[in-house]
């Protein structure tokens, strides 16, 4: 089985210690290739907690071709635009707040 390689956007409550301690306890399948987050001090813990690359802007994951997908635990106010931007960039986004409040445009 082959590993699907995971970037995750927000290292808070919800991206590390709900979505990254998960992906620890099941390597067979998951692998962390990539954090995004703005603060330095997460960025740092990531880095050693998943030994994986780390990013201070999500847009700086576009320069990767290796990612299958991504995890958008910003804060819930960045859920849609992040997202879509994520979508429209070609990658698989698991989010976990809607990406609109409204149909309108879709």
């Amino acid at each position: 089985m082959q590993k699907l390689r995971v970037a995750i956007i927000g290292q808070g409550r919800s991206g590390r210690d709900i979505h990254g301690k998960y992906l620890l306890t099941d390597t067979r399948r998951f692998e962390v290739i990539a954090v995004a987050d703005k603060l330095e001090s997460r960025r740092n813990r990531a880095r050693q907690e998943y030994g994986c690359q780390v990013y201070e802007n999500y847009t700086d994951l576009y320069a990767r071709k290796d990612i299958d997908f991504v995890i958008n635990a910003s804060f819930s106010y960045q859920h849609a635009p992040i997202t879509i931007d994520l979508l429209s960039h070609g990658y698989n986004v698991l989010v976990e707040k809607p990406a609109t409040t409204s149909s309108q445009g879709f």
